[in-house]
């Protein structure tokens, strides 16, 4: 039992030998002991030597109590012996907490994490040479517990909630590979040529999973460097054409805007004019070529809101069994809300199509957010009625206490109306083959 009594060590002298440490004790600083013959004095040095041993043993500083362990167990205190019953006491009290101490603070554990309703999650080892263990994801809404049956040392659990905020990225995607360059007399032999050319070129990138090979009404903006004075005139020969490239130029202050009709993925699509300079700047001058998609469609999920009888059930069936489609609902939308530069519907599920594993805790009934930007326009869900949804992605967020799903409908989701009703001949073959797909899905899954 360590003492309650407070101890002053402004008045004892620490003797702590070695580099490394390999002893520790303490001494009154006025005191000069004889080693030969252990006196008050020597027995004081080790009650107070064995104090600290237990006060850090209390703290659980197992590495600085080592050196002091080593001084009282090695005889190296005064004439190799104890003097009195208190520092007999003391030490022996010292080196049995020491002894009872030490081993639990070896770590050395076998960590089981699981759910408390949903089964194993993972194992942990934990060891002196591993004492943190890789953060697991908890993806399934249910408690988590966490047990070691055997082991030694003390381990501590710590959970953190991830909250997905529904913002705009901060980092932005570019779908293009841009070049722009000045070109002079020297790469042609074309007496059109003579006169500096600037030359901007843009290929292409589509997002994974996207169906377009090309991307439609896209805007390149060449902001001109100072003292320069662009010919723009020279943009008439690409949009007079048959096969235009540009629909529309013009100048904004110092940034030329271009109107492209297309722009392919397999070649750079360039354009070109000539530039004079009226004055000369000192210093380097930069041009600043950027090129926006004004329709966003990138960012927006497939629709079908009309009525197409060539879709059977086993193109449906063929579409959602793609591996990147990780769940297919028919959804119920009951309401909408704008967030900022996103819309949000909540909806019910009404029937489940397909799941995968981080998905499985969704069921009929359930309840969940789709997420759209603003500005796809093309993707018009209505209150009250039903969907048919499926996509590639998904969170899992807290809301009023409870977790709740959020659907993104990106450029790797599709959403069509699901009828409740029909009148006409088409309509009804239309549902009859979304009947027939979500019973072979429900039967038999996907192939």
């Amino acid at each position: 039992m360590v003492s309650s009594e407070r101890m002053d060590l402004n008045r004892w002298l620490y003797v702590c030998p070695g580099n490394p440490v390999v002893l520790r004790y303490w001494q009154e600083s006025s005191v000069t002991a004889d080693w030969v013959k252990p006196d008050k004095s020597s027995g004081q040095t080790v009650e107070t030597t064995a104090y600290v041993l237990l006060t850090m043993l209390l703290k659980g500083r197992i590495h600085y109590a080592n050196p002091i362990m080593t001084w009282l167990t090695q005889d190296q205190h005064y004439g190799e012996g104890l003097y009195s019953i208190k520092d007999v006491v003391l030490t022996l009290e010292a080196i049995t907490e020491y002894s009872r101490v030490v081993p639990r603070a070896t770590l050395d554990q076998d960590i089981n994490i699981r759910y408390t309703r949903k089964g194993a999650l993972g194992r942990v080892q934990l060891s002196l040479s591993r004492p943190v263990a890789t953060p697991i994801q908890i993806s399934k809404s249910d408690d988590i517990i966490v047990s070691t049956g055997y082991g030694r040392g003390v381990s501590s659990v710590k959970l953190k909630t991830v909250y997905y905020q529904t913002t705009a990225s901060t980092q932005t995607r570019c779908n293009f590979d841009l070049t722009i360059d000045i070109v002079g007399p020297d790469v042609s032999s074309n007496p059109t040529m003579r006169a500096p050319h600037l030359v901007a070129c843009v290929k292409y990138k589509p997002p994974p999973n996207e169906m377009y090979t090309e991307s439609t009404l896209t805007v390149m903006k060449i902001q001109l460097p100072t003292g320069v004075e662009p010919y723009l005139e020279d943009l008439k020969q690409f949009s007079d054409e048959d096969d235009s490239v540009i629909s529309h130029y013009e100048l904004q202050g110092d940034t030329a805007i271009i109107q492209m009709v297309s722009v392919p993925s397999d070649v750079f699509q360039c354009v070109g004019f000539r530039v004079r300079t009226r004055f000369r700047v000192i210093g380097a001058a930069e041009s600043l070529l950027t090129v926006t998609e004004p329709q966003d469609k990138a960012a927006c999920a497939s629709y079908r809101g009309t009525v197409d009888s060539t879709l059977t059930a086993d193109k449906r069936t063929e579409e959602t069994c793609q591996p990147h489609i990780k769940y297919a609902y028919k959804v119920t939308v009951k309401s909408s809300a704008a967030e900022g530069d996103f819309m949000t519907y909540t909806a019910t599920i009404a029937e489940v199509l397909k799941k995968s594993k981080e998905f499985e805790v969704l069921g009929p009934g359930t309840e969940l957010d789709l997420v759209k930007k603003a500005t796809c326009n093309g993707v018009d869900l209505q209150n009250s009625k039903q969907y048919l949804v499926m996509g590639s992605s998904g969170s899992e967020v807290t809301h009023s206490g409870s977790f709740k799903y959020r659907l993104p409908l990106d450029s790797e989701a599709l959403v069509e109306v699901w009828p409740a009703a029909c009148s006409s001949p088409e309509c009804q073959d239309y549902s009859s083959h979304l009947s027939n797909y979500t019973l072979d899905l429900q039967l038999f899954g996907c192939p």
